[in-house]
């Protein structure tokens, strides 16, 4: 069954830059991944650090491994000390 992930961040505004670095390199891989159908980031219009990251995959497996994936783990380490808060991420 297919999954979707919202996955809304808000960043340190010092931190954005690098973030959006690191986020095209985290889409581009997430989408090579075999049962990834569709990785998009997207960023507030109203000059804010806030963005979602718009996730669909397969089913519940393709998640996982998208979880236990080296580029994801990498990520999650990187952009963990740029949030301004507590991201809040939702399942479908």
């Amino acid at each position: 069954m297919k999954k979707t992930i919202i996955a809304r961040l808000s960043l340190q505004h010092e931190h954005k830059t690098t973030f959006v670095v690191a986020a095209k390199e985290m889409i581009q891989k997430s989408n090579a991944e075999k049962d990834c159908i569709s990785y998009q980031l997207y960023e507030a219009i109203d000059g804010s650090s806030d963005f979602i990251f718009h996730e669909e995959y397969a089913d519940q497996i393709a998640v996982d491994a998208h979880n236990a994936s080296a580029h994801f783990k990498t990520f999650i380490t990187l952009i963990g000390p740029m949030l301004s808060k507590e991201p809040i991420i939702e399942i479908f």
